[in-house]
């Protein structure tokens, strides 16, 4: 195994899929690991509604800046142990597509990624890791 991909947002359920992601550093110690943070990209249209008190889209690209630099932060800091083997990325745009698209670029062996176990109707609407799953060409481990 030469590379893995770590689909990193800061969840609970991210976390517990980076132990897995370190637990193949462990064993593959030719590896290198991409911690992967897809940033969505604001809709301008969020600002019509800051009459009502919704956050305008450029309040929401600097939460989404801070939220980036302090997942990079505790990335590079948990994975510490691994220093030279771990890059941490930002890309734009839909995440199960950039997922993927990282994957296929750095050749990757493996996609890590947690899951929210979501069902019904959050499920139908919207899962990533469904989504990496049917799309990906590699392994996908997916971590509840």
């Amino acid at each position: 195994m030469k590379a893995i991909v770590w689909a990193v947002d800061g969840s609970e359920c991210a976390w517990r899929a980076g132990e897995w992601a370190a637990e193949m550093l462990e064993k593959w110690m030719e590896a290198d690991l991409v911690a992967v943070y897809v940033h969505v990209p604001t809709v301008p249209a969020a600002d019509a509604w800051t009459g009502i008190g919704m956050p305008t889209s450029m309040d929401v690209e600097a939460q989404e800046s801070v939220l980036e630099r302090e997942l990079r932060a505790q990335v590079l800091t948990k994975f510490q142990a691994y220093s030279g083997r771990v890059t941490f990325r930002t890309e734009y745009g839909a995440p199960a597509d950039a997922i993927v698209n990282v994957a296929e670029e750095v050749g990757a062996d493996l996609i890590v990624m947690g899951t929210h176990g979501r069902q019904g109707l959050d499920r139908v609407l919207g899962s990533v890791s469904t989504a990496v799953l049917h799309r990906a060409r590699q392994v996908v481990l997916v971590v509840r």
